[in-house]
């Protein structure tokens, strides 16, 4: 399989089917994680072939741990 490039990367995302399918060239069962073209998302969701959950983004504190005395 060849490398995948960031750009590629970044408009793909990875979601899991509820049914057995076919995607590209891609043989996906029931419970399998695939990677799918966002461009796909919405009427593979809207069919409901997959189910996708964004992934959280966690924030980042700029404030320092209180210090242990």
């Amino acid at each position: 399989m060849a490398k995948k490039t960031t750009a590629e990367e970044e408009r793909n995302v990875k979601v899991k089917a509820k049914v057995n399918l076919k995607y590209d060239s891609d043989v996906v069962k029931i419970g399998q994680e695939l990677d799918i073209r966002q461009s796909d998302l919405e009427e593979l969701q809207n069919k409901g072939y997959i189910s996708y959950t964004p992934p959280v983004q966690l924030e980042q504190d700029d404030q320092t741990p209180p210090a242990n005395n």
